[in-house]
């Protein structure tokens, strides 16, 4: 049986390895960075002292300044309700009432109710049959075949 290389071998000490690092060295590097950031607060908190501009304590303002005034609008609803029952209420006036639309072209708003009546006395306008409106196409005139005539839709022979 071989031995192992190196495996109990007069020249080699068995343990632990003592170069790894010593208690003395992480001790020192742990104080080091304490330090530093005890060093890294004093610096901010002085910093922030230094820049920021000092606090001013200030008398009550005066009843002038404390006065309201309301910012420019669109400003929001207090109380949507309310401002729908009158938006209601000015809409139902206006299609209850007679009023100009524009009185310079002589345009007037009549009531719903007058509307209808007017409409059942007069009935809706009607477009006459002479004047051809423009979307509308007129079907070709029809021609009429005899059984022995060849049909002008190109087809041949009668209509059987």
């Amino acid at each position: 049986m071989e031995a192992r290389h190196g495996a109990g071998q007069a020249g080699h000490a068995q343990g632990y390895e003592k170069t790894d690092t010593s208690v003395h060295s992480v001790a020192l590097l742990a104080g080091a960075f304490v330090g530093l950031l005890i060093f890294g607060l004093i610096v901010g908190y002085g910093t922030f002292k230094i820049l920021s501009p000092p606090e001013t304590v200030s008398g009550p303002p005066a009843l002038i300044e404390t006065s309201r005034t309301l910012p420019p609008g669109p400003r929001l609803q207090v109380d949507a309700r309310k401002d729908l029952a009158a938006y209601l209420k000015d809409e139902q006036q206006e299609l209850d009432t007679y009023g100009w639309v524009d009185q310079k072209a002589g345009v007037v708003r009549v009531p719903i109710e007058r509307a209808m009546d007017l409409l059942l006395e007069k009935g809706l306008p009607v477009r006459s049959e002479s004047a051809p409106s423009k979307g509308k196409q007129t079907p070709p005139p029809k021609t009429e075949t005899t059984p022995g005539s060849p049909n002008p839709g190109g087809g041949s022979g009668g209509g059987r």
